[in-house]
């Protein structure tokens, strides 16, 4: 069995053929990577304007998806129960009171005078919730 052996020649200040062969390989990936480089640097303005458009799209998307959602909800004693979300979540929420006004209370009997005559001015009255549609 003969075996076969290569010998790397020397070269200058006792240079191998591998060492020779990393050191072309080194200077064909330095010109592979500032071409790469070149490249890139050229793409700089344009990836820079895609950045910003990419931005501006995504805050455009933030604002429409924002958004504040007030429910009133009449509670059976006439007050109003006012809940705001934002974004789905519960903001605040706070009972608005009604506006009371008098009427006449017809439960109760009419007062009557001496000689048995209504005093339907002196009739007692009662406080009932008043709503105005268009104040809301």
């Amino acid at each position: 069995m003969e075996q076969e052996m290569k010998v790397g020649r020397i070269g200058v200040a006792g240079e191998t053929n591998i060492s020779r062969e990393k050191a072309a390989g080194t200077s064909e990936f330095r010109e592979l990577f500032s071409d790469m480089v070149a490249e890139k640097l050229g793409k700089i303005p344009e990836t820079i304007e895609d950045m910003t458009k990419t931005q501006k799209e995504l805050k455009e998307l933030r604002a429409q998806r924002e958004f504040t959602e007030t429910v009133k909800h009449v509670l059976p004693d006439g007050s109003i129960r006012v809940s705001e979300y934002k974004q789905g979540h519960l903001e605040s929420c706070y009972i608005q009171k009604p506006k009371l006004h008098a009427v006449v209370d017809t439960s109760k009997p009419i007062p009557r005078a001496a000689d048995g005559s209504l005093l339907t001015s002196q009739q007692e009255t009662k406080l009932v919730p008043r709503r105005n549609i268009l104040e809301e």
